[in-house]
C-alpha cells in the first residue's frame, strides 16, 4: 500500500464506524420507535401527535439508507470517505439553517443531540486528521 493510499485508511474505518452507528439509529427510530421517541427524543407519548412519531420513523428509514451508503463508500470507495465526513455536518447545517428559515423552532429537551454533538466532531476531527496527513504525504513524496 502506497503511503498516498494510507491517508484514507483512518477517514475510511471512522466513516465504517458510523454507518454502523446510523443503522443503529435506523433500528432506535423504526423498530424500537415509541421507546426511542420517549426516551430519546424526549416525547410524552400521552399527548405527542402519531404523526410526529410517525415522521421520527421516517427519519429512521434514512438512516438505513445512511448507514448503508457509509459501510459501501468505507469498503468501496475509501477514497471518497474523507469528503463524505466533511459532507455530515455541512449538510445537516444547511437542514438546520432550513428549519430555523421555515420559522421552526424546538423547543423540547431532545437528549438525542448530545450523541449529535460528538457524531459531527468525530466527522471534523477525522477531517482535520486527513488533512494533515494529506499534507505530511504531499511533503513527503514530492
Amino acid at each position: 500500500m502506497k503511503l498516498a493510499d494510507d491517508i484514507y485508511r483512518v477517514p475510511a474505518a471512522v466513516l465504517l464506524l458510523i454507518g454502523a452507528y446510523d443503522l443503529l439509529r435506523g433500528f432506535m427510530h423504526t423498530f424500537l420507535l415509541k421507546w426511542s421517541a420517549a426516551n430519546f427524543a424526549g416525547f410524552d407519548m400521552a399527548t405527542v401527535s402519531e404523526d410526529q412519531v410517525f415522521l421520527l420513523g421516517v427519519f429512521g428509514i434514512s438512516n438505513f439508507l445512511t448507514g448503508s451508503i457509509f459501510l459501501l463508500i468505507s469498503r468501496k470507495a475509501r477514497h471518497l470517505a474523507p469528503h463524505i465526513l466533511i459532507l455530515i455536518p455541512a449538510i445537516y447545517l444547511l437542514g438546520w439553517v432550513g428549519i430555523r428559515t421555515g420559522g421552526v423552532h424546538a423547543e423540547a429537551a431532545f437528549n438525542g443531540r448530545y450523541l449529535m454533538f460528538a457524531y459531527f466532531a468525530i466527522c471534523l476531527g477525522t477531517y482535520a486528521y486527513f488533512l494533515i496527513m494529506r499534507r505530511r504525504s504531499s511533503r513527503s513524496h514530492p
